[in-house]
């Protein structure tokens, strides 16, 4: 992508309420901007981000078996006022008539869409366990948006479903989920901590939150100096309190990035005719679970992570572009070198943002590509040609190194298959 085509540019100033850093980050950088208040447009280069989380989101689903789908986001009415989560949802639901007079919400979660379309295939025990999941717009109508993307009024979220014969059964997808919720956070460059939390308007007994230790984060949670114990028992547990083993509690802050439920029958038992058939070829309820991740809100925690004085230091999964190229100089050869140079990553496959303006200074491009936070940067001058090739640099390395133009080409595609 040629960086003087790219629609999104850097920005100096942001916001004047704008208080959190990721967000500032992602306004300047140019990948996101606001529409309406909790409203977000994700410009080109928040797009190419947000769906790399949602393809490792996507890969480590798909690998423990969980299928994808898709449901709408209008959901029934009815369906609500069967489980009671009409009025007892802890946002304003968002209610729309269509035409005929029909009474939908738009979806804020999606329990009751899930043992909707389950419900109309005839399931036995033999289909059982299965785990289904979607990548879909959630609304909920926050009376304060605040946060940027941490608390949205409209977002993407990873939404999936298990059914399961009984509770024992549940307690090992639960388990899996878990690993799984680890291992997608790692890949992302977070590290989260388990904690307990309350199932509140979801339903179910017991279910814990993924998250990120970050002072921006509305999650409070009590731990242990050695991590050995983590709680979000705020309330029941005060900081400076002893663990049962005597090991001080201290409080601490996160961004909660995910959560896992147990739902037991919480919808399967209000929701009419929600059945398997069991081994004796009676009608008995599934047992379930419910397990999310906001993806908006997982990209800002990345940019609240990882980042330094002088931009976003994306980690290398998920940034919008492997390689920042930048041109400096107006100089023939050198702007016939970059140019080659560009052509042949396009041709590798290997992903490369090309800063080829003209009218802008060299100490202009390098400040954008650290704000924009892309993990390589490589600059073809005349200075860089006359030693020999082009400069490579890592974005949160201060190590510089000249390489030959062929030797950058196959570095990058020896990166790229590691």
């Amino acid at each position: 992508m040629r960086y003087s085509k790219l629609f999104g540019k850097t920005n100096k100033t942001v916001p004047v309420d704008e208080k959190i850093i990721s967000n500032k980050l992602l306004y300047q950088a140019g990948y996101i901007r606001e529409s309406v208040a909790g409203r977000y447009f994700f410009l080109p280069l928040g797009q190419l981000v947000q769906q790399k989380i949602i393809q490792v989101i996507r890969e480590e689903m798909n690998l423990i078996g969980s299928q994808e789908m898709l449901s709408p986001m209008l959901h029934p009415f009815a369906l609500w006022q069967e489980t009671n989560r009409d009025s007892s949802v802890g946002f304003e639901l968002m209610k729309i008539k269509d035409r005929r007079g029909a009474k939908f919400i738009l979806g804020g979660t999606a329990e009751e869409m899930f043992v909707d379309v389950v419900k109309k295939f005839q399931i036995s025990y033999r289909d059982l366990p299965f785990n289904i999941y979607q990548f879909s717009t959630k609304f909920r109508d926050e009376m304060r948006a605040r946060g940027g993307l941490l608390r949205a009024r409209e977002f993407i979220m990873k939404d999936s479903y298990s059914f399961h014969v009984d509770e024992i059964d549940f307690k090992k997808e639960y388990q899996i989920m878990t690993d799984t919720y680890t291992k997608i956070f790692k890949r992302l460059g977070l590290n989260t901590y388990k904690v307990e939390a309350d199932n509140g308007y979801i339903g179910g007994d017991y279910c814990h939150e993924f998250v990120v230790e970050s002072s921006v984060g509305e999650s409070r949670f009590l731990i242990t100096k050695d991590g050995d114990y983590v709680s979000i028992d705020i309330a029941t547990t005060r900081p400076g309190c002893l663990t049962s083993n005597d090991k001080k509690l201290v409080e601490k802050k996160g961004i909660e990035v995910g959560n896992i439920f147990q739902l037991g029958y919480y919808y399967s038992k209000k929701i009419k005719n929600a059945v398997f058939v069991d081994k004796n070829g009676q009608n008995q309820p599934y047992y379930m679970g419910c397990y999310g991740i906001g993806i908006g809100r997982t990209m800002a925690a990345v940019a609240e992570i990882h980042h330094d004085s002088k931009g976003i230091v994306w980690p290398e999964e998920i940034a919008p572009y492997k390689i920042h190229l930048l041109v400096i100089g107006k100089d023939l050869k050198v702007l016939e070198e970059a140019e080659k140079l560009y052509d042949k990553f396009c041709q590798e496959k290997i992903e490369v943002l090309f800063d080829d303006r003209q009218d802008i200074m060299a100490g202009e491009k390098f400040v954008d590509a650290d704000l924009i936070g892309i993990p390589y940067r490589i600059v073809v001058s005349e200075k860089t040609l006359k030693a020999g090739g082009v400069e490579i640099k890592k974005r949160n390395n201060k190590e510089i190194k000249i390489v030959k133009i062929n030797q950058a080409i196959q570095l990058f595609k020896k990166i790229i298959i590691d």
